[in-house]
């Protein structure tokens, strides 16, 4: 009778043949080898994973083909899931690991009972036009730094995207953090809503043993003022738990720049209906905001519309919520 494996690793393909057999080869290539893996198919149709599995011939794999293609939100669900394993990782068919992620993030999570999330920083690889890659830098800056962070929560990014990476990552399994999400929230927020309702601080190994892929063809459908109304909703969120001080309010301010404005913008937003108006607008520089208050004068309607992201992503809301009531119980 096989002992219980370390770590539950749920690699999730639709469609990707192209690329499944590299995520694939990347994880039987670990030297950390007490895990069990299920490959799940969102391709009813599709037979080429399965027959890579066949392949593969390691009893570590088990084929999961889905009755009905569920799509990426649901998909993932698998993972948030009671198991018997003590963690949790999640490995996408377009992203690949370097041998020694599983080992690293062991070592480094289980001596820090606190803490649910541990996560390898990340090399960019950007997909060409002849299917070739081209690296792109790193997520995470790793010259100068320490070889392990810690970031204790709330974190000032957290009003606009996640902090950790839940494709380079190993989770403890726990009440608190095997929810699943609500079926209706975007898969483009699932990192930074999810990341809210980890309790404890959340741990980074700087050395790059991931690889992110930046493909042509994305399953992304959101479009800008969804994106928007739903940074939205993380803003308000974090504004209820965050410190009321300048500092961090600066923090975010300048952490939530860049998105083509989109992230600025939902600040200003969620800053008046959490009651911070005031405290947002001393963070930002004149500039800034100019460029805000005229996309809103252009834009009343989409600028308008901000304003019901609660009604608009209601599901979303409610998950935060009770995010945010769990870790405040667990502090």
């Amino acid at each position: 009778m096989p002992g219980l494996a370390d770590v539950r690793v749920y690699l999730f393909t639709y469609r990707r043949n192209h690329l499944l057999p590299r995520a694939l080869n990347s994880l039987l290539a670990q030297t950390h080898t007490n895990w069990i893996c299920e490959v799940h198919n969102d391709d009813p149709a599709d037979p080429f994973p399965r027959t890579l599995v066949a392949q593969a011939n390691d009893p570590r794999l088990i084929y999961v083909p889905h009755e009905r293609n569920l799509g990426p939100t649901e998909n993932f669900n698998h993972a948030f899931r009671p198991v018997r394993e003590p963690f949790v990782s999640l490995l996408e068919d377009d992203n690949w690991w370097e041998p020694g992620l599983l080992a690293a993030l062991l070592e480094a999570i289980r001596p820090h009972p606190s803490i649910n999330v541990a996560w390898a920083n990340s090399h960019l690889w950007r997909e060409t036009e002849t299917r070739d890659w081209e690296r792109a830098g790193t997520i995470w800056p790793v010259e100068g730094q320490e070889p392990v962070t810690i970031f204790h929560l709330p974190d000032p990014r957290q009003a606009c995207r996640a902090v950790h990476s839940h494709g380079a990552m190993v989770l403890r399994v726990t009440p608190d953090t095997m929810i699943p999400s609500p079926r209706s929230m975007p898969i483009v927020v699932i990192e930074p809503v999810r990341e809210r309702a980890y309790p404890g601080p959340l741990l980074l190994v700087r050395e790059p043993l991931a690889n992110f892929a930046i493909t042509r063809e994305s399953w992304r459908t959101d479009t800008a003022d969804e994106n928007m109304q739903l940074l939205v909703l993380l803003a308000l969120t974090l504004m209820r738990r965050c410190p009321d001080t300048a500092d961090f309010y600066s923090r975010m301010w300048a952490a939530c720049s860049g998105s083509r404005g989109h992230s600025q913008r939902s600040l200003v937003v969620a800053g008046a209906m959490a009651g911070r108006f005031w405290r947002v607008l001393t963070s930002a520089a004149p500039g800034e905001l100019a460029v805000v208050a005229a996309w809103a004068i252009l834009n009343p309607r989409r600028f308008a519309k901000l304003f019901a992201a609660r009604e608009r992503f209601a599901e979303v809301f409610e998950f935060l919520q009770a995010a945010d009531a769990r870790v405040a119980a667990a502090s």
